[in-house]
């Protein structure tokens, strides 16, 4: 019992070792929790792609997220800008209280540590008077586990192309910059993508499709299906990753000048960790 315990409790710790690092490529918001992290092509978020169409409206959205174990946090975003969209983003992860063991398998633990990591960003885009639209995004994060601390700054460059009034496409440059520590400077898992936005009129609905490369993960491809109803929308995603496939499922409800979004994530370690979920509450103005 003690060493199913204990490997539990290794597997959890990896898992969160990783957000040094790969804090930045875990899902922000419920949106994109539920479209399994499509959306390169789907304006739907600076995270996946930093270029955005012009806003209709200013808004605000505050996202309350868990992920593997114990780990939860937050994201906090202001979007505005109707000629040129920019957006301001907090995004925090923690785990409290988090159990040390040595490098053997015991019932007693040496001790406890808490693990805290923060980001704030901001990006940009703008069209140039063309159909072509540009985007920019700058991340510093810092991340604190047991008794190490780190701080990270990168750089996101994204591309969306629309074609037609049906089809659009995009593209995305992530995580370019370092970390830099007590001890080392690393480098971050560069990523790099591609993407589609396939609208169906008739259904209200958009299909979209990604195909990503992350140093860390490798090759991964992602579908979603998400619907552009007037009260009730609908999303389902997939994601198929040489290292983890997983599926997600999620839901939005908008009504007068409040939107809320809610996702969850559903993985190979479901009967170990619990599945990942988010909440957003978006208001317009």
């Amino acid at each position: 019992m003690f060493f199913i315990r204990y490997i539990i409790i290794s597997l959890l710790i990896s898992s969160l070792w990783a957000i040094g690092s790969q804090g930045l490529t875990i899902p922000a918001n419920g949106e994109i929790l539920s479209n399994s992290g499509t959306g390169i092509a789907g304006d739907i978020d600076i995270t996946l792609n930093p270029a955005m169409k012009k806003l209709e409206s200013s808004y605000i959205q505050f996202s309350l997220n868990s992920w593997l174990g114990d780990l939860s946090g937050s994201y906090t975003l202001f979007k505005w800008g109707k000629t040129i969209p920019k957006q301001i983003g907090i995004q925090t992860w923690n785990a409290n209280k988090i159990k040390l063991y040595g490098d053997s398998p015991t019932s007693k633990p040496l001790g406890e540590f808490d693990i805290h990591w923060t980001s704030v960003s901001f990006g940009m885009s703008h069209n140039f008077n063309s159909k072509y639209i540009f985007g920019l995004r700058v991340q510093t994060h810092y991340s604190h586990l047991f008794t190490e601390s780190s701080l990270g700054v990168t750089f996101d460059l994204g591309t969306l192309i629309p074609i037609n009034k049906i089809f659009s496409i995009g593209s995305t440059i992530s995580n370019i910059g370092y970390e830099y520590s007590s001890s080392k400077k690393s480098t971050l898992p560069f990523e790099y993508g591609i993407g589609s936005n396939i609208k169906v009129p008739l259904l209200k609905s958009s299909i979209l499709a990604d195909i990503l490369y992350n140093q860390s993960n490798g090759l991964e491809k992602r579908l979603a299906i998400v619907t552009n109803w007037k009260y009730l929308n609908i999303n389902m995603g997939r994601s198929f990753a040489q290292k983890r496939n997983a599926s997600a499922l999620g839901f939005s409800l908008n009504y007068g000048n409040w939107k809320i979004n809610y996702g969850v994530y559903f993985h190979e370690n479901s009967r170990i960790f619990s599945d990942p979920r988010c909440l957003d509450v978006r208001y317009y103005f």
